[in-house]
């Protein structure tokens, strides 16, 4: 199965505006095989979610958004392909709980023939918002 590098995530936050743009970046590397069933068709979807790390009381995180998928590769495929999700979300989506919040991206690729699916989080960014 293709590997994910970890992902980076990073938010920049407009107090003024109320706002974070948040930016996810990433890099997939393709095996040799799945390459060769790439040029025959088989396609991969990418999915990116925000998470809150939460320890609360249940100790589960927190969905906070759901970004839109991408589907892997484009025209002109290749063994490493990049990837960058971007969003602008209130400060209400992203505070996920009282003082420090501390968010995640987890990233999902899909192997749209075999339904096998590989995810990585991302760094925590740690923010009040």
């Amino acid at each position: 199965m293709a590997t994910l590098s970890k992902p980076s995530l990073s938010i920049n936050h407009d107090h003024n505006k109320k706002v974070g743009k948040v930016v996810v970046t990433g890099k997939i590397t393709f095996t040799e095989f799945e390459m060769n069933q790439i040029k025959e068709g088989l396609k991969f979807k990418l999915k990116c979610a925000l998470w809150g790390d939460d320890s609360g009381l249940t100790g589960a995180d927190d969905h906070l958004y759901t970004l839109s998928s991408k589907y892997l590769p484009d025209a002109s495929p290749s063994a490493v392909e990049n990837y960058k999700f971007e969003v602008t979300l209130g400060e209400g989506v992203l505070d996920e709980d009282w003082g420090t919040d501390e968010v995640y991206a987890k990233v999902k690729l899909v192997n749209l023939y075999t339904l096998v699916a590989i995810t990585k989080n991302s760094n925590i960014v740690a923010h009040s918002f």
